[in-house]
């Protein structure tokens, strides 16, 4: 969990994001753009309607929390912490 958060904060906030804000100078469209692109890679969640609500939202929030931040490890330390909190609670069902 901790490396899959790692590299979706970098890949996503770090590369694309960034990339976006340099070309685009919009916050919103960048981080609307980063989003779609993210739950593109999420393809799994397309016929779950509510697990795919449960990554859009906190991607959008996390590429808000990027923007006001500037900082990287804020929302890889949310993204890590709600990843965690969600398998654990899926490993106790089980």
């Amino acid at each position: 969990m901790f490396i899959g958060a790692l590299f979706e904060e970098f890949l996503f906030r770090g590369i694309i994001q960034n990339l976006l804000l340099v070309f685009l100078e919009h916050q919103c469209t960048a981080i609307i753009i980063t989003t779609l692109l993210f739950i593109g890679m999420h393809t799994q969640y397309f016929k779950k309607p509510i697990m795919l609500i449960n990554i859009t939202v906190p991607s959008t929030i996390f590429g808000w929390i990027y923007c006001q931040t500037n900082n990287i490890l804020v929302p890889f330390l949310v993204h890590f912490f709600n990843e965690y909190r969600y398998d654990t609670i899926i490993q106790i069902q089980f």
